[in-house]
């Protein structure tokens, strides 16, 4: 009871989303060749082009080593040394695809995150994708505006004008239709939550 896992012992804050804390994304670190056996290196993070943070980590052939210091608020600071295994997939036109085992829940995943003293896949932080956060009001614009750009050769602020060259009349129309109810529905939810200007 109260261990790694269970309850809402790593529930972070329900605002924090996955875009809001430190990641190691493995599909970067094989694109940038950081995945070979015995390569040492550190990883760095930046929040509005200042440091926030790096790490060091050595690829062994069958896992990660990752080596920090972390501390909770108040604390001192600790050193870290931890071991993320690999896993590997076959791709259906040869090769083979590497991932992250998560050291709690071995889930195979291509992101771990960096939210308490371990990185651990966002399933054992809880952590939602920013699209989650959002409330029904900001889907609402956010595909009207998608749709928006879409159908109209020019689209600004929230408002288009002009059928975009090389679309036919009748998607146009069709899609036309479920921008104007998008925006019904805007309005709608204005009206209803009292926020007439």
């Amino acid at each position: 009871m109260g261990g790694v896992g269970s309850g809402n012992w790593y529930r972070w804050d329900k605002k924090t989303t996955t875009d809001q804390v430190k990641r190691i994304d493995i599909r970067f670190m094989k694109k940038q060749g950081l995945l070979k056996p015995n390569t040492t290196g550190s990883l760095n993070w930046s929040v509005r082009g200042e440091p926030s943070g790096s790490i060091r980590y050595t690829c062994y052939t069958d896992y990660l080593q990752l080596s920090f210091r972390h501390r909770n608020r108040g604390d001192d600071w600790q050193s870290v040394e931890q071991y993320i295994p690999f896993d590997r997939t076959v791709c259906h036109f040869g090769g083979e695809r590497l991932w992250f085992l998560c050291p709690n829940c071995s889930k195979r995943v291509g992101l771990l995150y960096g939210v308490g003293k371990l990185f651990l896949c966002r399933h054992c932080y809880q952590l939602p994708y920013s699209s989650q956060n959002s409330g029904y009001m900001d889907n609402l614009v956010e595909q009207k505006d998608k749709l928006g750009e879409r159908i109209f050769e020019y689209f600004e602020y929230g408002e288009g004008w002009g059928k975009k060259k090389g679309m036919h009349w009748k998607t146009f129309e069709r899609l036309y239709a479920r921008y104007e109810q998008l925006d019904y529905a805007i309005n709608y939810q204005i009206t209803k939550r009292g926020d007439l200007v």
